[in-house]
């Protein structure tokens, strides 16, 4: 039934993409359905921070497993796509940590150490989801 229900989520969100609806809505969408938090990162192009904390930790297994189970992960670039005003910082890489109505529970700038990175997914999902 759950993954029905995905199926049908997915179709839904697709066919919003189809009327103007951005990415950010979708995803805040999808992180109510799946009862996950939003988890959205600013970047912009040629930005030598947003690679490295690709490299050094968005690509790395155990952070992908944490963003997969706990939450809806996108990344919006601040010179192409829609920034929701609430998201006001101008500094890149920034990852916003939203609740299901789209409300900022945490800012967090700058590059990390995955260390780091892996303790406020953790912290931040624990401390919400109680």
């Amino acid at each position: 039934m759950k993954k029905i229900l995905l199926v049908i989520v997915s179709l839904f969100c697709i066919n919003l993409s189809l009327y103007g609806q951005s990415s950010f809505d979708e995803a805040l969408m999808r992180a109510k359905i799946e009862k996950k938090l939003l988890l959205v990162e600013l970047i912009m192009d040629f930005c030598p921070y947003c690679e490295r904390m690709e490299k050094s930790v968005l690509s790395k297994d155990d952070v992908k497993k944490i963003l997969d189970e706990k939450y809806i992960f996108i990344k919006l670039n601040t010179k192409r796509d829609e920034i929701p005003s609430n998201l006001t910082s101008r500094l890149t890489p920034t990852f916003y940590f939203l609740n299901h109505q789209g409300e900022v529970l945490e800012e967090l700038k700058g590059l990390m150490k995955k260390s780091d990175f892996l303790f406020y997914l953790e912290e931040i999902y624990t401390q919400e989801i109680k």
